[in-house]
């Protein structure tokens, strides 16, 4: 080893430690903005509902709002969230309250998505799809006419203070005799 190659090994090592030192920091900032993006333009574009949470719970009103064994129509709005888009829409339900247990159908027939509407007229009352005459039970069983299914019930539940129904709207496909959620 000769005198003049001693500060080159120096030099040479501090290269190293800047070198490795630069590397970590960038890799640092690379995984920071890497979780950012993938949090901001991914992970959001992937949510369906408005809350990201499980399901999508709507106030539908108060429990005294509902009747013993009478259908009530109520009007409910239901915020989706698809990827970046957040649209509101009026959706009409049937509520039929049997003493602490509800009956919660959509209004939309299932054969071609008209709303259907509650008759006392005649006999035995029923829910009436004006479009197509199809006809359903109190419960949304299909009595007759061109649906194939009974009107879509929802799940309900009481709010957690026990004094607001809650309603977790979906939609269904239409023309078909089975119950298939939209997605």
């Amino acid at each position: 080893m000769t005198q003049s190659d001693a500060p080159h090994d120096v030099d040479g090592s501090r290269r190293t430690f800047l070198g490795l030192a630069i590397a970590l920091i960038g890799a640092g900032v690379a995984g920071v903005m890497g979780v950012t993006i993938y949090g901001y333009a991914v992970a959001q574009a992937l949510k369906t509902s408005a809350s990201g949470k499980e399901g999508n719970w709507i106030d539908v009103g108060p429990l005294d709002d509902f009747k013993d064994g009478i259908p009530t129509q109520k009007s409910i709005t239901v915020v989706t969230r698809e990827g970046w888009v957040n649209s509101q829409t009026e959706e009409a339900i049937w509520v039929t309250r049997q003493g602490d247990a509800f009956t919660v159908l959509t209004a939309t027939c299932p054969h071609l998505g008209c709303k259907v509407q509650w008759q006392t007229e005649g006999q035995t009352p029923k829910f009436f799809c004006p479009c197509h005459a199809s006809s359903f039970e109190k419960s949304g069983k299909l009595i007759q006419g061109a649906s194939a299914r009974g009107l879509d019930t929802l799940n309900w539940r009481k709010s957690p203070d026990g004094t607001l129904l809650q309603v977790d709207f979906k939609r269904f496909k239409a023309l078909i005799a089975e119950k298939v959620e939209l997605v």
